[in-house]
């Protein structure tokens, strides 16, 4: 029997700023949404992108480090697989629900310098590094 595949590499912007929890054991948990948007090749349509919104959920090590590194509006790559859940809600109803666990994070953009942190500026001068002969091109 072949095994089936469930793989999920996506990357988009934080809609808002993580939410760190733990479950009755102790174990922590970081719950966030992604939004991520494609073009739309649609010539019947003004919009120029389509846009996605991916419910999320990291453990662990994982989720440390989103709840503390990661802010509403960064850009991120993740890597996790996709998840079911199904359940009664309080009035009886049958919810569910898909979402990406995610395994793995990229951070795609840098943290923007901060106000009391001195700016690097760089001259010409300084980006000279000698004669301009040793350059193949």
């Amino acid at each position: 029997m072949s095994a089936d595949l469930n793989r999920v590499l996506l990357v988009g912007r934080l809609v808002r700023d993580p939410e760190l929890k733990s479950t009755n054991s102790g174990s922590m948990f970081c719950r966030f949404t992604l939004a991520s948007n494609w073009p739309n090749f649609k010539r019947d349509t003004d919009n120029k992108v389509d846009v996605g919104f991916f419910d999320c959920v990291a453990w662990g090590k994982v989720a440390d480090i989103v709840a503390k590194y990661v802010n509403k509006g960064e850009r991120i790559g993740i890597d996790g697989a996709l998840r079911f859940s199904s359940w009664e809600n309080s009035e009886g109803k049958k919810m569910s629900k898909v979402e990406i666990k995610v395994d793995n994070i990229q951070f795609l953009e840098s943290k923007k310098q901060s106000a009391d942190e001195p700016q690097e500026s760089t001259s010409q001068s300084d980006m000279s590094m000698g004669a301009t002969s040793d350059i193949p091109f």
